[in-house]
C-alpha cells in the first residue's frame, strides 16, 4: 500500500504536501479566469457587431413607448365609431324636456315669443312647480325603480305654490336630484335635498385635456355621483373607469315631457325602470364624447348602463404593453434581417392586420382596449429604419463583391493567358510531330519511303494511331483557344449574308469519311431558305459540332437526319440521330463547359466544350438551341436563328440552289456508279453507308 501511495505521489495524482493542492487550485483558478476573459471578449465582440442593430432597435422601441402614451387619444375614440351601436340595458329610460314645452306653461308666457330670446338658458329655466308636479306624479304612478333628475335646480328657486303633500312627492326616496354641494350653507345645494343629502348626487362629468369625456370618476362633492344613486351601485373608491359607450343618443328609449304629463305613455312603460330626466336642448349641458357631441342626460345614461352591467372598458397596465411592443420589435427585426424585403413587408403587413383584428375583436366582445396605433407606427418605423440599415449592408456587400469580381477577373485573365501560352506552345511541337508522321506515312508499306526508309505494316498501323492521337490533341487545343477567344472582351461577330444550307452541305462533305466509316444512313431535307445574315464561321462551327456529335454517338449503321426550314420568321435547323439518347436529368448540364454525359463511354472522345460553344454562338446571333432526347430512342438538336432582314430566296442567287421537290423520285442514295463528290447516286457507297437527299439536287 505504501508503494502505491509513493508511486501516485511521484505521478502527482496523490500527494501529502498541501502546497501541491494549493498550486493545483491556483492553476484551476487561472484557467477559469482565462476562459472567462476569452468569453467576455467574445461577448464584447458580439456586442460590437450588434451595436448598430441595438441602437436602431432601441430608437424604434422608444418611439413606440412614446406613442403608447397618446394612443388612447388617437385610437380609443375611433374604436367606438368603428363598432357601431351595441345592446344596452333595457331598464334605462330617458325623459326629455323641450324648452318649447316649458315655455307653453311658463309664468312669463305672453312676454316671451320664443325660448331662443333667452340670453342664458340654464337648468333653472326648466323649473315650473306645477309642470314638475304633474311630471313626477305620472312617473311615480308607474312604479319605477329610481328617478334621476340630471338638471341642477338650485335651492333659491321658488316653490311656494307647492303644498306639504306636494313636497312629499318631491322628497320621494326614489327620486334623486343633481347637486353641486351637500352643505346647507352653500348655494350649490339642490332644491329638494334631504338633510343628509341622501336623495342627491353630483352631476359633474370628467373631461380629458381635449375636452372629451372618456372616464367616469367619483363626484367632486362628498356625495356619490347621481348615476351611482340611481343605479344603487358605487364605483370603487378613489378609482376611475373608461366609459363603454354603447352608441349615440338614439339608442335609449325616450319620451317627451308632453307625453308624460298628458299620460300618453304605454302601459307600464316605466315600471321597474331607471328613469333619467334631462333637457332636450341646453347649450350649457352639451358634452364631447368619443361618438361626437351629446347631452348630459345621455352621457349619464351611458354611465348608468356601465354601472348596472359592469361593462367598463378594461385596460392592461402600460408596462405589459411596453413588453409586448418589445416582443413585436424583436419579431420585426428578425424578419427584416433574415428574409428578403418583399417577404418581410408581407409578413409585417400580415402581423399588423392580425393585431388589428384581435384588438377589435377583444374590444367588441370582452371590452378590453389594446393599443394598435403605437404598434403600427413602431412597426413602420422599424421597417423604414432597418430598410436603410439593410441598404447600407447591401451597399457594403456590393462593394466587396465588386472588389472580389475585379480580383476574380484578374485571376481569370492570368489563367486564360497561361492556358493561351501553354496551348500556343503546344501547337508547335504537335505540328512538327504531325509533319514527321505524315512524311513517314507517305512511304508504301514494305517499300521505300520518300526518305529511303521502308515501313512495315505494323509500323504503318502505329503511325496511323499516332496520327489520330495528334489530331485529337490538336482539336482539343483548338477548342480551348476558341473558348478563350469567344470569352474575351474584344470578341466581335463578323456579319455576312449567306446560305445556311450550303454550310450544312459543306459540313457533310467534311464529315463524309467518318459517316462512311460507321456506315450511317444520312438523310438531308433542306428547304429553300431566305438569305441569312450572321457570322458563318461560327455558324459552321455550330452545325459541325451538332452533326459530329450525332455521328460520334450514334452506333454503327444508325440513322442521322438533318433538316432545315423556316417557321415564325426564323430559320430552323434540326439534327436528329438514333443514338442512345440523353437522360432528362442531364439535358441542362450538357450546355455547361467541360461537361459530358455520365453514360458516355471512353471510346467517344470529347472535350466537353462543343455544346457550350454551340449555345454561346447561337445566343450571340439572338437565336436559341435546345435538345429533345429520350433514352434508347435518340436525340434531336433544334436550332432557331431569326431572320433579321428577309431578302430574296437564296435559290435565285445561284443555279445550284434551285427549288427542291419533296417527291420520292428525287431521293438519292450514296454509292455505286455516278458518284459526285464522294457521294454515290442510286447505289451503295463503297463502305456500305447510305445518304438520302430530299429536295433539290446539289453537288457535293
Amino acid at each position: 500500500m505504501a508503494a502505491i501511495v509513493s508511486n501516485n505521489s511521484r505521478l502527482g495524482l496523490l500527494s501529502t504536501d498541501p502546497n501541491r493542492y494549493l498550486q493545483f487550485a491556483a492553476y484551476l483558478i487561472r484557467c477559469g479566469i482565462v476562459r472567462a476573459r476569452l468569453n467576455f471578449k467574445s461577448y464584447l465582440h458580439g456586442l460590437r457587431r450588434l451595436r448598430p442593430i441595438l441602437w436602431r432597435a432601441i430608437f424604434c422601441w422608444a418611439l413606440g413607448i412614446i406613442l403608447l402614451v397618446n394612443d388612447e387619444v388617437s385610437s380609443f375614440d375611433f374604436r367606438f365609431q368603428l363598432r357601431g351601436d351595441q345592446p344596452v340595458d333595457p331598464g334605462i329610460v330617458i325623459i326629455k324636456m323641450n324648452p318649447n314645452e316649458i315655455l307653453s306653461n311658463y309664468r312669463l308666457h305672453g312676454r316671451l315669443s320664443s325660448w331662443k330670446n333667452v340670453a342664458d338658458l340654464t337648468d333653472s329655466f326648466y323649473w315650473d312647480p306645477q309642470v314638475w308636479k304633474k311630471l313626477l306624479v305620472n312617473i311615480l304612478a308607474q312604479k319605477p325603480k329610481a328617478v334621476g333628475v340630471t338638471l341642477f335646480l338650485m335651492d333659491h328657486l321658488s316653490h311656494e305654490s307647492l303644498t306639504d303633500q306636494d313636497l312629499q312627492l318631491f322628497f320621494d326616496r326614489r327620486v334623486f336630484w343633481a347637486t353641486q354641494d351637500a352643505s346647507h350653507e352653500s348655494r350649490g345645494r339642490a332644491l329638494f335635498s334631504l338633510p343628509e343629502g341622501e336623495n342627491t348626487g353630483g352631476y359633474d362629468l370628467l373631461r380629458d385635456e381635449d375636452g372629451v369625456i372618456r372616464r367616469f370618476g367619483p363626484s367632486n362633492t362628498s356625495l356619490p355621483h347621481l348615476t351611482e344613486r340611481v343605479a344603487g351601485i358605487s364605483l370603487q373608491a378613489g378609482g376611475s373607469a373608461l366609459i363603454n359607450y354603447r352608441g349615440g343618443p338614439h339608442i335609449w328609449p325616450r319620451y317627451t315631457l308632453s307625453e308624460v304629463i298628458e299620460d300618453k305613455l304605454p302601459h307600464d312603460a316605466l315600471k321597474g325602470k331607471y328613469v333619467l330626466i334631462g333637457a332636450d336642448f341646453n347649450p350649457n349641458s352639451q358634452y364631447l364624447t368619443p361618438l361626437g357631441p351629446d347631452d348630459r342626460v345621455s352621457v349619464m345614461a351611458q354611465i348608468t348602463d356601465n354601472l348596472l352591467a359592469n361593462r367598463w372598458i378594461k385596460r392592461a397596465p402600460t408596462s405589459l404593453f411596453t413588453v409586448l411592443l418589445l416582443g413585436l420589435l424583436i419579431v420585426c427585426v428578425i424578419l427584416l434581417l433574415e428574409y428578403p424585403q418583399t417577404v418581410a413587408a408581407v409578413f409585417l403587413l400580415w402581423i399588423l392586420t392580425l393585431i388589428t383584428a384581435l384588438s377589435i375583436w377583444i374590444f367588441d366582445d370582452f371590452w378590453v382596449w389594446t393599443p394598435v396605433y403605437s404598434a403600427a407606427v413602431q412597426t413602420m418605423a422599424t421597417w423604414i429604419v432597418f430598410l436603410g440599415y439593410q441598404a447600407n449592408r447591401y451597399e457594403r456587400k456590393n462593394q466587396m463583391l465588386k472588389q472580389e469580381q475585379r480580383n476574380l477577373q484578374e485571376l481569370e485573365e492570368l489563367k486564360n493567358n497561361f492556358i493561351s501560352l501553354i496551348s500556343h506552345d503546344l501547337k508547335t511541337p504537335i505540328a512538327k510531330s504531325q509533319a514527321v508522321i505524315d512524311r513517314l506515312m507517305t512511304g508504301s508499306v514494305g517499300g521505300e519511303a520518300a526518305t529511303g526508309a521502308s515501313i512495315t505494316a505494323e509500323l504503318f498501323s502505329d503511325l496511323q494511331l499516332l496520327h489520330g492521337f495528334n489530331d485529337e490533341l490538336h482539336r482539343y487545343i483548338q477548342s480551348i483557344l476558341r473558348l478563350l477567344r469567344v470569352e474575351s472582351r474584344d470578341f466581335e461577330l463578323h456579319i455576312t449574308p449567306g446560305d445556311i444550307n450550303e454550310t450544312v452541305e459543306d459540313v457533310v462533305r467534311q464529315l463524309q469519311p467518318l459517316i462512311q466509316s460507321k456506315e450511317h444512313h444520312l438523310t438531308l431535307d433542306l428547304e429553300t431558305l431566305f438569305t441569312l445574315e450572321g457570322d458563318f464561321t461560327l455558324l459552321r462551327e455550330v452545325i459541325l459540332n451538332l452533326v459530329e456529335n450525332a455521328v460520334k454517338y450514334t452506333p454503327a449503321k444508325g440513322s442521322i437526319g438533318i433538316k432545315s426550314f423556316e417557321a415564325s420568321n426564323a430559320v430552323v435547323i434540326e439534327v436528329t440521330d438514333s443514338g442512345p439518347g440523353i437522360p432528362k436529368s442531364e439535358l441542362t448540364a450538357v450546355w455547361r463547359k467541360f461537361v459530358r454525359g455520365k453514360d458516355q463511354d471512353l471510346k467517344s472522345k470529347g472535350t466537353g466544350l462543343g455544346l457550350y460553344l454551340v449555345k454561346y454562338f447561337i445566343e450571340l446571333h439572338g437565336g436559341s438551341v435546345h435538345l429533345e432526347s429520350e433514352v434508347g430512342r435518340g436525340t434531336k438538336a433544334i436550332v432557331r436563328l431569326p431572320l433579321e432582314r428577309p431578302l430574296v430566296p437564296s435559290s435565285t442567287s445561284s443555279p445550284s440552289t434551285q427549288p427542291r421537290s419533296s417527291t420520292a423520285a428525287d431521293e438519292r442514295s450514296v454509292g455505286g456508279a455516278g458518284q459526285v463528290g464522294g457521294y454515290g447516286v442510286d447505289g451503295e457507297a463503297a463502305t456500305g453507308d447510305k445518304i438520302t437527299i430530299i429536295g433539290e439536287n446539289r453537288e457535293f
